[in-house]
């Protein structure tokens, strides 16, 4: 996994502005909470995107895999401290791993690490898909978050309570959110095509493998099963700030 990680495109995760709802929130919650010249760290920084705004206010690091994104997260100002999560050492006042955790084997493992990272009272900002969502209990297995092959682990907010009280450790924040911003019509449009889903799964795979939809299933026929677009409206992903006691 981690070898296609680092041969992946260089421009699969680069986004510009406050495209994204996470990385707005993100930013909002860690002005409130972080003094200036604070040491940040981003796992999983890619081209340092997210944190290109801080540059100035605060001593940004960053780990990432993919060297390209590596080599432009340090041009905006991101110093690069490691490649992978098994070289997170130091100490940080804020550590952020945004979209990073669905990616990890062990989860709670990560989370000890990433903890065990930051200074006495320093903040863990974590973002991630939330498994108790309703749109993702509707679908169960076939939900489009699922079908990312690179997701591997599967996080709830009830997932993080319970560990923070066996941490010690103190929930700041908690936010749910939509991951991208989505007109109303397009926001039906998605709605019905997955219910139409949820109730015919045998309908859609049979017209798929006739040849129907953009899905090339003689070469490979397991996306007769590819669950269809994402509900991007739908508020499947959660965000929590825990801080370190």
């Amino acid at each position: 996994m981690d070898q296609l990680y680092s041969q992946g495109g260089s421009e699969v995760w680069s986004v510009g502005g406050d495209r994204r709802r996470d990385w707005r929130e993100a930013r909002h919650c860690l002005k409130r909470v972080l003094p200036v010249g604070a040491r940040v760290l981003d796992v999983g920084c890619f081209d340092g995107g997210f944190l290109e705004p801080f540059v100035g206010d605060y001593r940004c690091y960053g780990i990432e895999i993919h060297p390209r994104a590596r080599r432009r997260a340090e041009e905006k100002g991101v110093e690069i401290v490691g490649e992978e999560f098994s070289e997170l050492v130091g100490q940080f006042d804020c550590i952020t791993a945004i979209d990073v955790f669905e990616h990890v084997e062990f989860p709670g493992k990560f989370l000890r690490k990433c903890l065990a990272s930051l200074t006495c009272g320093g903040v863990l900002l974590v973002s991630t898909g939330n498994i108790d969502s309703f749109t993702f209990r509707l679908m169960g297995s076939r939900y489009w978050y699922c079908n990312i092959a690179e997701h591997i682990s599967f996080l709830s907010p009830r997932w993080v309570m319970q560990l923070s009280d066996d941490l010690g450790v103190q929930i700041e924040h908690m936010a749910f959110f939509a991951h991208d911003d989505v007109s109303i019509a397009r926001g039906i449009k998605y709605t019905v095509a997955n219910v139409v889903y949820w109730l015919f799964p045998s309908l859609i795979r049979r017209l798929r493998n006739m040849g129907l939809g953009a899905k090339d299933v003689r070469r490979f026929p397991a996306l007769a099963e590819h669950p269809l677009p994402w509900v991007s409206w739908s508020k499947d992903h959660f965000l929590v700030i825990l801080r370190k006691l």
